[in-house]
């Protein structure tokens, strides 16, 4: 049951309001140097880094967890974005994928500390949750774009799956590289990916 402070945060989320997106901003921004800079974050700490009060934090997030969930929504809802102006352009598929592996491990390292932070702390694995979530919902977008005429349930598997493996692969390289590079990732996930992304066609 969602509280009338939970549907407050959500509103002031979806708002276009600049000073509540303004604050928010500078909330995640202090919560993400407190994480990579190795120091304590607590609500308390993130206050002071960003220069709110108490009542100003539990206005927008409930928890500091919240703020990282809101850091990875911010993060996929670009990708998507950036994915469908890609799509609309006409480009070819292959490329359309190739960029959009390339851009999805750029944004995962540049929101590390977030992600390292929901990996160390059981309390936080909603983030890595939401992490899937959003990025399976920006992938029904691709499927539908690439295979019109697909079944609903094909779509809602190939997006589960797809987003589970590709978390799951990331996620463990950003706390065990093992030498492997960026560029690495990207050609691994490359290579892991589905034939039907490319050709546009399911056997």
């Amino acid at each position: 049951m969602t509280t009338d402070q939970e549907g407050r945060r959500r509103q002031l989320a979806a708002a276009s309001d600049p000073r509540a997106t303004r604050t928010r901003q500078r909330i995640i921004a202090a919560c993400r140097e407190l994480l990579e800079a190795e120091r304590s974050v607590t609500v308390a700490a993130v206050c002071t880094r960003a220069g709110v009060g108490r009542s100003t934090f539990y206005t927008h997030f409930a928890t500091v967890g919240d703020v990282a969930v809101a850091a990875v929504d911010h993060l996929i809802d670009r990708l998507v974005a950036d994915d469908i102006a890609r799509r609309a352009a006409g480009l070819e598929r292959g490329v359309i994928v190739r960029t959009g592996l390339t851009d999805l491990c750029r944004a995962v390292v540049q929101e590390r500390a977030f992600f390292l932070y929901a990996l160390s702390a059981p309390a936080t694995e909603h983030v890595r949750e939401r992490f899937v979530a959003d990025l399976a919902a920006g992938l029904r977008t691709t499927v539908r774009s690439e295979i019109p005429d697909v079944a609903e349930a094909f779509e809602r598997t190939a997006a589960d799956f797809l987003a589970n493996g590709a978390v799951g692969a990331l996620l463990d390289w950003l706390a065990e590289p093992a030498g492997r590079t960026e560029s690495d990732m990207i050609d691994f996930l490359s290579e892991l990916l589905p034939r039907w992304l490319i050709t546009g066609r399911v056997n």
